[in-house]
């Protein structure tokens, strides 16, 4: 399964609950990607309304405010990023500090010295990486709404666009006959992904918040950091 999300892609930040169950649930036979979308031009009064929407209607923080002084009109630098990390293969974790910076806290992104700082801090090489920025070829063309999930299903693709659910991903795979698995403990989870946000363990273990944050606070080793008014979580 790829999906195709750039960093100024509220609804690619607020989905990772849901791609974050499908990978604990359907480990052993579905291998999620993410790579850069095509660039696309921004219209940031449409693009900040966008992130209000997405902040009212699924779980995950999202801090409209950073579309109000000097925003972006391209995609373009993030995705540079994206892509000059993904070729130290850290592509997953560098756009997750993108979103936790940018989405959930509102804090400028669009800055080559942000982004190379970032890199930096994630332990990536980064003369690597700025040759990199400066290299990157990238997609053009149009996706639509993101993020862009495509699968392949006995050999037809099937494409979906803006939002996804749960449910639409294990109709898919109940139908191919590939079975459900319970996730691994929440020690492990958080361990593999961290740092992970509070709606990321609800959604993954069908928890309610009072749980999950009891579940995290007892875990040995846990530290936690706020973003956006919503908990970080990490070992």
């Amino acid at each position: 399964m790829v999906q195709e999300v750039d960093a100024l892609s509220a609804m690619s930040w607020g989905v990772q609950p849901v791609m974050k169950r499908v990978e604990e649930c359907y480990s052993e036979e579905i291998e999620l990607f993410y790579k850069p979308a095509p660039v696309r031009a921004i219209n940031p009064v449409q693009e900040k309304q966008k992130w209000i929407d997405v902040g009212q209607q699924l779980g995950m923080p999202v801090d409209p405010s950073f579309w109000d002084d000097d925003s972006p009109e391209s995609t373009e630098l993030v995705n540079r990023a994206f892509e000059a990390a993904d070729r130290q293969r850290r592509g997953e974790d560098y756009i997750r500090a993108l979103w936790q910076r940018g989405v959930a806290a509102g804090r400028d992104i669009n800055d080559r010295e942000v982004l190379i700082d970032l890199a930096s801090d994630l332990g990536l090489d980064s003369e690597q990486f700025e040759e990199d920025l400066e290299e990157a070829e990238l997609e053009s063309g149009e996706r639509g709404e993101l993020p862009f999930t495509f699968m392949e299903i006995q050999g037809k693709p099937v494409l979906k666009n803006g939002r996804v659910r749960y449910s639409d991903f294990k109709t898919q795979f109940t139908f191919q006959g590939i079975e459900e698995q319970d996730p691994q403990e929440l020690q492990g989870f958080v361990e593999e992904h961290g740092p992970v946000a509070t709606p990321e363990v609800m959604e993954v273990y069908g928890i309610k918040r009072e749980e999950a944050r009891n579940r995290l606070q007892d875990m040995d080793g846990v530290s936690s950091f706020e973003v956006g008014g919503e908990k970080f979580w990490s070992i």
